[in-house]
């Protein structure tokens, strides 16, 4: 458990704000990797399609085609579930940060001498607590996190994309089964040679 400073402690406000800073950093780190990440997944889905196309119009690759779609679609949801990790734990740790100034705040000092009479305003404290009297915060309902009610949006991406990826996996396959036996005759199908034309024999004079 988080020990609480106790009344007589003081803390300096350059070591306040540095760790303000690293909060930060924090916050654009996590919009960074969404960034990132929903770039791969839109890849993925145009990568899916191409494939399903690739296989629809060349008959003997389908089987192939399909297979690398399920196990695209796969592994593309599992990183969905990989991404939906990385908000909670960058969320995690925001919160545990915010936290702490919170604790902090009212024992900043701002000069180098005992006597300095200016005192910290605790304005994440006072923040807060603004955001939850206009009823902008929630907790997000299974990490036990408490954040503004928009930020929990944050998770609808990562989650659509796994639902579409699962959707599409299971589609796939469901057509293979309807369609195994037309795909493995249409697999197996071979284009005969042509027989060459004998050249027509010219007329001697």
């Amino acid at each position: 458990m988080l020990e609480s400073p106790g009344p007589g402690d003081r803390f300096s406000f350059e070591e306040f704000k540095l760790f303000y800073e690293s909060t930060e950093k924090v916050t654009d780190r996590r919009l960074s990797a969404n960034r990132w990440n929903y770039s791969i997944c839109t890849a993925i889905v145009v990568a899916i399609a191409g494939l399903f196309n690739w296989g629809l119009t060349t008959p003997a690759f389908l089987i192939v085609a399909v297979v690398a779609v399920v196990l695209l679609s796969g592994m593309a949801a599992l990183f969905c579930s990989l991404w939906i990790g990385q908000i909670r734990d960058f969320k995690e740790l925001n919160n545990a940060k915010f936290t702490i100034l919170n604790h902090m705040a009212p024992h900043v000092t701002f000069g180098d001498t005992e006597g300095d009479p200016r005192v910290s305003y605790c304005p994440f404290q006072r923040e807060w607590e603004a955001l939850q009297e206009a009823k902008a915060v929630q907790e997000v309902a299974t990490q036990k996190i408490i954040a503004l009610k928009a930020s929990n949006m944050e998770y609808l991406v990562p989650k659509a994309f796994r639902v579409l990826f699962i959707g599409v996996a299971v589609a796939v396959i469901l057509f293979l089964g309807i369609n195994l036996s037309q795909i493995i005759n249409s697999s197996t199908l071979t284009i005969p040679a042509k027989t060459a034309t004998p050249p027509a024999a010219t007329a001697k004079p």
